[in-house]
């Protein structure tokens, strides 16, 4: 019976890595930065405390504040049943059955970070996480970003023309972009930007354009020479 004590501790990180991935998901639909939520969610779980500038993005931002809070009260609570039913385990048992013990849970805790490492089964469990997400009522009413970049194959990108670019020099208008469905939401040029740019505006050599479109065609922007 020494096992009795280490499937409720495996049991207790497993659950605790999903919460934190779950968080993390939850954050990434507000807006915030994917690598950035899982930051701030795997901090928040294990009381780290690490300060950044984006915490101050988390804590002025009333459903990402209430998802830290969650995890701060989980990652508590997970943290006193784990130390609590490790206390049990060891308890008046020999040296033998300590290690055996821990090297499972080692063995267990390397095994989900494997898990966690494959990028396709990452991929569809962050899909799955987001589509039940997306149904509650939390996330019914989404920032304009949120809405941009869930949506299949499509995203915001910044892309500086060079002189290769067959745009150059044409009007927004006259450009290939409305085919290829990019929106050209704002120009940046030198250190001014034009915000909401008009159809007469002029497309000129170094403008950084900030696109939204499908990935794969504002990627082909700046390298299109001279056919469409």
């Amino acid at each position: 019976m020494d096992f009795i004590f280490v499937i409720p501790v495996i049991v207790i990180i497993i659950v605790s890595a999903f919460i934190v991935k779950i968080s993390a998901v939850a954050l990434n639909l507000t807006g915030l930065n994917e690598k950035k939520a899982f930051f701030q969610a795997l901090s928040a779980f294990t009381g780290t405390g690490f300060t950044t500038r984006d915490s101050e993005s988390v804590v002025g931002h009333d459903i990402r504040r209430r998802i830290i809070m969650g995890l701060m009260v989980l990652g508590n609570a997970g943290l006193v049943s784990v130390i609590t039913t490790l206390m049990l385990s060891f308890f008046n048992r020999g040296i033998t059955p300590i290690l055996l013990n821990t090297g499972i849970i080692l063995l267990a805790v390397l095994l989900i970070i494997k898990i966690s490492q494959n990028k396709e089964i990452t991929r569809k469990l962050t899909k799955k996480i987001q589509e039940k997400l997306i149904k509650s009522s939390t996330f019914t009413k989404r920032p304009v970003e949120e809405i941009l970049r869930l949506a299949e194959g499509y995203g915001i990108a910044e892309v500086t023309l060079n002189e290769f670019c067959i745009d150059r020099g044409k009007t927004l208008f006259e450009s290939s972009f409305r085919k290829r469905d990019i929106l050209i939401l704002a120009i940046e040029r030198g250190s001014s930007v034009l915000p909401a740019p008009h159809a007469s505006d002029e497309l000129l050599l170094n403008d950084t354009l900030i696109c939204y479109g499908k990935l794969e065609n504002i990627a082909t922007i700046g390298n299109r020479a001279g056919k469409d």
